[in-house]
């Protein structure tokens, strides 16, 4: 008997500890996420609240500007994440080559510095270096790539605005790869590339039969956890073009804000936001599932 009144005092104690957290938890997840599912069965403005059911569903799905911007989420997030593993990797193979120590040290600490600056920072300093009297245009122009005449509008243009958006993405976040898959590395015993040289395999039988195995555990979590971040991405597009010229650069984060804030249409805006948290959702439990495997 004192044994489970012991056991239940302390099982008291730690929801006494825990509560505080869980109230900040609710109050700052659980009931704005309620309030916004809620919202999303209306025909909601600053002056009413209709009830429509799924009718903001129906007008979403069967909105062209929806579909694009889901479009172009996919693209901006694909392409991002792609080049951050490609670029990350390659430096961070780089890196954790046998090469001077102070030079090592000294190029890692270089190549951090785009992650630690704020999105709307980096943002800023790319909408100058590619307005068409900018850097890029000069630079293109003494490599003879363009005309130095042509004076390019990189944001200016449905055919480049997205992907100058995502190369100033590329460009900020691939230091977190380069990090993490460095750390990764550094992590493999050597007694593996002692074997397989033993074994007479050659520099890329090692890379793709001991490094990248090595490394699958660390890459399915920098993947899952970049494709989450970029997907859900506002700061980069709204600041560097706001989604346009003519849509061409519209992701779904930036989608909601002009839905809810400019037009007022709160439930369609909260419709749109469920869609893309459902979507993030799904992609996170990956991250989860994952995370709880290498747990146990």
């Amino acid at each position: 008997m004192t044994i489970l009144r012991k056991s239940y005092q302390d099982e008291l104690r730690a929801y006494a500890f825990l509560g505080p957290s869980l109230l900040i938890l609710v109050a700052l997840l659980i009931y704005p996420l309620g309030s916004v599912i809620r919202l999303s069965f209306y025909d909601a403005n600053l002056s009413r609240e209709t009830w429509v059911g799924f009718g903001n569903y129906v007008v979403l799905f069967n909105d062209p500007l929806f579909w694009k911007a889901t479009l172009q989420t996919l693209a901006f997030t694909v392409g991002s994440v792609v080049l951050h593993f490609a670029i990350g990797l390659a430096l961070a193979l780089l890196l954790n080559a046998e090469i001077n120590r102070r030079f090592r040290s000294l190029s890692r600490g270089i190549l951090i510095v785009p992650w630690l600056l704020a999105p709307t920072v980096a943002g800023m300093i790319w909408v100058l270096m590619l307005a068409p009297f900018g850097v890029a245009n000069a630079l293109l122009a003494t490599l003879g790539l363009v005309d130095a005449n042509a004076n390019i509008a990189w944001l200016g243009s449905p055919s480049t605005s997205l992907l100058s958006v995502t190369l100033m993405n590329v460009w900020r976040a691939f230091p977190f790869f380069m990090v993490m898959l460095l750390a990764g590395l550094q992590a493999i015993p050597q007694q593996l590339y002692e074997a397989a040289e033993i074994d007479g395999a050659t520099l890329w039988q090692q890379f793709r039969f001991v490094t990248m195995p090595s490394l699958r555990s660390v890459t399915a979590t920098v993947v899952l956890l970049d494709s989450i971040w970029t997907f859900r991405a506002f700061d980069p597009v709204f600041v560097m073009t706001g989604g346009g010229p003519t849509n061409s650069s519209e992701v779904l984060a930036t989608a909601i804000y002009f839905s809810g804030f400019q037009n007022s249409k709160f439930g369609y805006a909260s419709a749109e936001a469920v869609v893309m948290f459902l979507s993030l959702l799904v992609v996170s439990a990956f991250y989860v599932r994952r995370a709880l495997s290498n747990t146990n």
